[in-house]
């Protein structure tokens, strides 16, 4: 049954890796079967698995797997194989691949639950095992970073818990499904769909709740800062989606305002801080929160076509972040910094990583033909239906997200040369670029692949209307 063995899979992982030497291996194999599963799922029918595990507290363990969170599993597994092909030298090798098979099973256990306690236990696991992964291999500053993590996470999720309880005692369920079928009367939804909701506003960096989103870019290894967008905001979309519009869609009506105008802000005011920054690690951090708060804004909108496009971003967002943090680590280990101040001029000193860098960085911000453009595209067309104003403010976004493309080009690949190394970019490097290029140019160019598969069966049944 494939819900439970795109779980299953990377817990056994787990365990090998805590017992083998070839750990390392054992994640990398755990990551592929979870997508080639996932990919499966979504070209055949697979049914739900359910058991009773706590009756007195309405709780099962039950699991189904549709297209969405197949497509968004999918997701999660490439950019965990990124993070995993990406950490040759990492110490305490077997707890550290032990860990990320956990957070890839915790965030493939978030998209598969089909019962609100399930979907608690496993968001609480992949915001600890991110804590755990910053914590014991970032750099300078890691201390303050997971604790960031952990507070702005376990905060919310503590009001996670007050809905998750109230509702149990209420409904008598906390089947996700079930609750669906019979919504609660409109005056009663705004309340826990704001306690819902400030799970996962947080995790999707949403303005003014991003402070510790760009510490942990800043703190952390590339390889695991590349998880923040690829599995915590992705389920954190996902979260809003599935919980917040599919189970209170007139409680996210009355609060849409507000919050579009929070998403709006964040997007222009993080594209704007980005284009502004010397730090390579922070002009990504940035940039992807900018991303992150467009995705934002369509969920809020409420539409059909801007839910599509929410879910299109997030998948550039995780495939573009991860590129760009290969390009950045590439160019600091060539200049020994991630300061442009202190590099620059890699055009001339190393021509195939300018280039792709050059590629990498137009992509992630939305060049046409590119994932994040065609999200963008669809996110601002289904926002302008109900909030016009709001939509013409965040394509503002999009000039400026340009302007850290441009900003980046300009200062680390351009210029006179200050690396001291005419290292050019090697075939791993080059290898994972292109990998991730093409899948955000294939989506980019033909987001049908995407768009398609995403029914309406799978989308909440009301619209979110103002």
């Amino acid at each position: 049954m494939i819900a439970l063995a795109v779980v299953g899979v990377p817990l056994v992982a787990m365990l090998v890796c805590v017992v083998s030497r070839a750990a390392r291996i054992a994640a990398a194999l755990a990551c592929l079967s979870v997508g080639g599963l996932a990919i499966a799922a979504l070209v055949s029918a697979s049914a739900g698995l359910r058991y009773s595990y706590a009756a007195p507290l309405r709780s099962a363990f039950l699991v189904a797997i549709d297209p969405l969170s197949a497509l968004l599993i999918t997701l999660c597994a490439a950019v965990c194989l990124f993070s995993v092909a990406s950490s040759a030298r990492v110490g305490d090798r077997g707890a550290y691949f032990a860990i990320c098979s956990l957070a890839l099973a915790s965030a493939t256990l978030v998209l598969v639950a089909r019962d609100l306690g399930l979907f608690f236990i496993g968001w609480e696991m992949l915001l600890v095992s991110l804590a755990i992964l910053v914590r014991h291999w970032g750099g300078p500053g890691r201390d303050e970073a997971s604790i960031r993590l952990a507070v702005h996470g376990l905060a919310g999720s503590g009001l996670f818990l007050v809905a998750l309880a109230s509702i149990a005692v209420a409904r008598g369920t906390l089947d996700i499904d079930a609750l669906g079928a019979r919504p609660i009367a409109a005056s009663g939804q705004l309340f826990p769909a704001l306690l819902f909701l400030a799970a996962f506003a947080p995790a999707i960096a949403l303005f003014p709740l991003h402070g510790w989103s760009v510490r942990t870019f800043v703190a952390a290894p590339p390889a695991i800062a590349a998880l923040v967008p690829g599995l915590l905001a992705t389920t954190a979309c996902f979260g809003i989606v599935r919980v917040c519009l599919g189970l209170f869609p007139q409680g996210m009506a009355a609060a849409a305002p507000v919050l579009i105008a929070f998403a709006a802000v964040g997007a222009v005011y993080a594209a704007l801080v980005a284009s502004r920054q010397d730090d390579l690690r922070r002009l990504v951090a940035f940039a992807a929160v900018s991303q992150q708060s467009l995705a934002a804004l369509a969920l809020f909108a409420g539409t059909t076509t801007a839910i599509r496009g929410a879910i299109v971003i997030a998948i550039a967002n995780g495939l573009g972040a991860a590129a760009f943090i290969v390009v950045g680590a590439a160019v600091a280990d060539r200049s020994s910094s991630f300061l442009f101040s202190r590099t620059g001029g890699l055009g001339a000193s190393a021509p195939r990583l300018a280039a792709v860098g050059a590629l990498v960085a137009l992509a992630a911000t939305g060049v046409p033909g590119s994932a994040a453009f065609a999200g963008d595209v669809l996110a601002i067309a289904g926002t302008y239906e109900r909030f016009p104003a709001a939509a013409v403010i965040a394509a503002a976004a999009l000039v400026l997200q340009a302007a850290c493309a441009a900003a980046f080009i300009r200062r680390a690949l351009d210029g006179p040369r200050l690396a001291e190394t005419s290292r050019d970019a090697g075939w791993r490097e080059t290898a994972l670029v292109g990998v991730l290029l093409a899948a955000i140019f294939v989506v980019g160019l033909v987001p049908r692949v995407v768009t398609d598969r995403i029914g309406d069966e799978v989308l909440p049944a009301v619209e979110v209307t103002p």
